[in-house]
């Protein structure tokens, strides 16, 4: 395993996935690349206006890639006018395709981190099977015993008594013989990850507290992005498109510190990680 695909294993430093650091790079070289277009845009559309008032020096720029597009001033005018409304739908569309590929990159490290899916799912099955088939002491077999039957609401301290007596000697309770299922399900969506999903794979599976904030912002982003993936104009500003690359940067990056630190933390006290 390589380290880039490590995770929290760096003391000292900020603990991340490798997913998270190319989120990071893909976020920022997209941004740039708009910079850019602000600037060659107005540019080329200054360029066409001298042209067409036969203003001497002044050219429309040779296209560098396209070598055969044959498109008149008139043409590139118009393509030109609504550029920033098609801008704004691009980085919309892809900011939010960047923090899909994120979160569905770092379950991946995480399953990777644990030894691949399969060792994963042996792993937690070999651990259920064990708490099914190890003998209990007497303790054990006795609290057990009373906690089985019809519940009585009047012995609700008995039944305290016996959860504590099973929980000291590490008892595990049949609702926690279900992991195994919840790891299955997590390598099985890891690949095949729908946007829709997210929030509830992360505070259901994986612990995540989303704010109501941060979940609002995130389903409205992922609403507006289906319109526009729909053929929808982006109704939105330049400046909203940042803001929906200011706020999952920042989702993004509570995730990520997130997996690492359950990692650590859950690794060291059950030689297993999350999960």
């Amino acid at each position: 395993m390589d380290q880039g695909s490590t995770l929290a294993r760096t003391i000292g430093l900020r603990r991340s996935t490798k997913a998270y650091q190319n989120f990071k790079d893909q976020m920022e070289a997209l941004w740039n690349f708009a910079v850019m277009i602000c600037y060659a845009v107005p540019t080329l559309k200054k360029n066409i206006k001298a042209v067409e008032e036969g203003v001497p020096n002044y050219a429309i720029p040779e296209n560098d890639l396209f070598v055969h597009d044959e498109s008149t001033t008139a043409q590139l005018r118009e393509l030109a006018k609504d550029y920033k409304q098609r801008l704004t739908a691009y980085l919309w569309l892809s900011s939010f395709s960047f923090f899909e590929a994120f979160v569905s990159g770092a379950l991946q490290e995480l399953i990777e981190f644990h030894g691949g899916a399969e060792k994963f799912v042996a792993s937690a099955e070999a651990r259920g099977r064990q708490a099914v088939e190890k003998p209990h002491p007497r303790e054990v077999i006795t609290s057990r015993s009373r906690l089985s039957g019809v519940f009585a609401p009047h012995k609700v301290d008995r039944y305290k008594k016996h959860t504590e007596v099973l929980q000291e000697y590490g008892y595990r309770f049949p609702s926690e013989l279900l992991a195994p299922y919840g790891i299955r399900m997590l390598v099985s969506k890891a690949g095949d990850l729908k946007a829709i999903e997210i929030p509830a794979l992360l505070r259901e599976g994986l612990h995540f507290q989303f704010t109501a904030d941060a979940l609002l912002r995130y389903e409205r982003y992922r609403n507006i992005r289906n319109d526009i993936a729909h053929g929808s104009p982006a109704p939105h500003s330049l400046k909203e498109a940042f803001d929906v690359r200011k706020n999952l940067g920042k989702l993004a990056s509570q995730i990520d510190e997130h997996l690492a630190r359950s990692s650590t933390s859950n690794r060291r006290a059950t030689g297993l990680g999350i999960l």
